[in-house]
């Protein structure tokens, strides 16, 4: 196959992965977002861009299903691709310590996951402005963290700050507002304000 082929393949992989990662058919999903990375390093090499964007995507697959170390492996090499690529600051950078941060999280990393949000918020105001829904999602993650950590006020005051922004660019009822909203109604209970 010539590489053009190659790449229109895991172009139609990647798109197919994601689709049965949003609908939770995560072993399905596996299977076409491996299948997106190989074709797409037999067309660009194995440390293009393109190449550590379907392997982020498969890492996202693989963390839903609690296969953390190959996630985890993933996400660490697609980031090391990315800022030899684009820079120390980026959106897939931003994105890619965001995830990170969440499987840190998810295997009881807290301090290296609060690192991994707080660096991946911080790029992404700067890149996108303090008002962008991709900074809330790393603000309702990073409350959640802090809720855990037992830092309620912190955690209150982002919170507050991702729902404003949800808010705003969302329609009453989304998914995303609603979680935030959940996890916040949590808080004030825990905090014996709900």
């Amino acid at each position: 196959k010539a590489a053009g082929d190659h790449r229109l393949l895991a172009g139609l992989y990647h798109n197919i992965g994601g689709l049965e990662h949003a609908r939770g058919r995560f072993r399905r999903g596996e299977v076409f977002a491996r299948r997106s990375v190989r074709e797409r390093q037999q067309a660009l090499g194995p440390d293009h861009p393109e190449v550590a964007a379907d392997s982020a995507a498969l890492a996202a697959i693989l963390e839903a299903q609690s296969k953390y170390e190959e996630a985890e492996s993933l996400y660490r090499k697609a980031l090391t691709i990315f800022e030899q690529a684009f820079g120390p600051e980026h959106y897939e950078i931003a994105v890619n310590l965001n995830n990170l941060g969440s499987l840190s999280y998810a295997t009881g990393r807290k301090e290296e996951a609060e690192q991994l949000y707080r660096r991946a918020l911080a790029m992404k105001e700067k890149l996108l402005g303090p008002e962008h829904p991709d900074v809330a999602i790393t603000l309702n993650n990073l409350a959640i963290l802090c809720r855990s950590q037992g830092k309620l006020e912190e955690a209150e005051r982002l919170y507050s700050r991702c729902l404003s922004i949800f808010r705003k660019v969302l329609e009453p009822g989304h998914p995303k507002l609603e979680n935030c909203l959940t996890n916040y109604n949590r808080l004030l209970r825990q905090m014996g304000r709900g």
